[in-house]
């Protein structure tokens, strides 16, 4: 149908133009893009053509063609970009800014509209991983527009995909009022029972469920630093007398507080928003305004890979450090001296240090696409799987069908099909017929 054909190519002429200048794409703008052309055929097919159902067809075949392969998703090489900057829009929608944010029934609105573009995203999988990601930090970091509306998406999301689909983050979302009572139990528990080494003011945690959150165990050591040992220990013990056999494996690298620079020449106070390995660094520089890196890497355990990049960082962007050993090229030597920028001046009282470098933020995207990747050959198999237990004898071609017509989330290419059914041939899941190839028996 002509109205089908002249909305995919606009579609695709529209996202042409969403590079910038460093030929990265504005999530913003490209959804925009696609909302726009969308709206303007949709008005068309109403309107001129009385919502015809074969013009309401070509029009749905149309959108899912251009809003999941387009110049954008090839110039990247990726076919998940799509459903990638989708969810990225989602976070600018809601996470606080420091502009003024939309009321909520505005945002509720363009909310809803986001919904029309995920119905025709056939990766489902791979916006359901950024999503997860990016809610994850909007609840830890507390820069949500809004829980409601948080729990709205969640919702939206539900009733389209199914309850599996969101059940992650379901959990999360529960997690963060389940940490808000713990938290108020906790501030009670200190009331009761003062320590006098608690100093810290204004600290609280966040208790993840094991396995809903896209965030893994530490598997390194790390020394926190002493200023932060009191309180932290004390919200261990009042929290194992809590929850009995419960373990905390604590995320450093996800936490994050505030500390105080005072001098006295010039007499100026700056309050630095430092992760926990930033502020364990800086706070060594307490008693010693120079150290070397072999002495900050001992007192803090940092890995040397991270400790360089974050004392670089430490240095090169924000000013707080200084060292005349440091070379640019080569990594730090346990002999380079590290000193604290006692000239350091800013404007701003309160500076924000807890920005991720841009090493780890392209690398949690590739991370990020690779167990998408990952994770659909376990799902593949496990649906080869049950189709095979409950038929038994399947053929190849049959196979191929009631795979591809089960899974909703993403479309499995014929490849990856076959890669999966080579793997429970391995594994004696299923084996082929003898003296017929192209059909398989479900070994019990």
């Amino acid at each position: 149908v002509s109205s089908g054909i002249n909305a995919e190519y606009g579609g695709l002429k529209a996202v042409q133009h969403c590079h910038d200048s460093n030929d990265t794409v504005d999530p913003k703008s490209y959804v925009q893009a696609l909302l726009e052309v969308h709206r303007k055929y949709n008005e068309l097919v109403n309107v001129s053509f009385d919502k015809n159902s074969l013009f309401v067809q070509a029009l749905d075949k149309a959108c899912t063609g251009f809003m999941n392969k387009n110049a954008v998703s090839e110039s990247s090489g990726n076919t998940g970009k799509s459903p990638e900057l989708l969810a990225k829009y989602c976070n600018l929608l809601l996470k606080k800014s420091s502009r003024v944010n939309p009321e909520e029934e505005e945002l509720e609105s363009i909310l809803n509209s986001v919904m029309l573009i995920f119905k025709y995203i056939t990766e489902k999988d791979v916006f359901q991983r950024f999503y997860r990601t990016l809610l994850a930090n909007r609840l830890v970091n507390d820069t949500s527009v809004s829980h409601d509306l948080e729990g709205s998406m969640i919702s939206k999301l539900k009733q389209e995909c199914g309850f599996e689909y969101t059940s992650k983050l379901q959990k999360m979302y529960t997690d963060t009022h389940t940490s808000r009572d713990l938290n108020d139990r906790f501030q009670e528990y200190c009331k009761n029972n003062p320590a006098p080494n608690d100093t810290l003011q204004g600290f609280s945690v966040m208790v993840l469920s094991d396995g809903s959150w896209p965030y893994s165990r530490p598997n390194s050591d790390f020394n926190i630093a002493v200023e932060l040992r009191s309180v932290h220990d004390r919200f261990s013990q009042f929290y194992d007398k809590q929850h009995n056999g419960r373990k905390l494996s604590w995320l450093y690298n996800q936490s994050r507080g505030e500390i105080e620079w005072s001098r006295d020449k010039p007499k100026i106070n700056h309050r630095f928003t430092c992760s926990t390995f930033q502020m364990s660094i800086l706070l060594q520089f307490n008693h010693r305004d120079s150290l070397t890196f072999s002495e900050l890497q001992a007192n803090t355990m940092i890995e040397k890979d991270k400790l360089d990049a974050l004392v670089r960082q430490l240095i090169n962007k924000f000013n707080v450090l200084s060292s005349d050993d440091i070379r640019t090229e080569a990594p730090i030597l346990p002999t380079d001296g590290i000193n604290l920028n006692l000239a350091y001046t800013n404007r701003k009282i309160r500076v924000n240090l807890a920005i991720a470098l841009k090493s780890e933020a392209k690398q949690e995207t590739e991370s990020a696409h690779q167990s998408v990747r990952d994770d659909r050959m376990l799902v593949i198999q496990a649906c080869i799987v049950r189709t095979m237990k409950s038929r038994k004898q399947l053929k190849h071609s049959l196979l191929l069908a009631e795979v591809m017509q089960q899974l909703q989330n993403f479309q499995p290419s014929v490849p990856a099909i076959k890669k999966c059914i080579g793997i429970l041939i391995e594994k004696d899941y299923i084996k082929r017929l003898e003296g017929e190839n192209d059909t398989y028996q479900y070994l019990a």
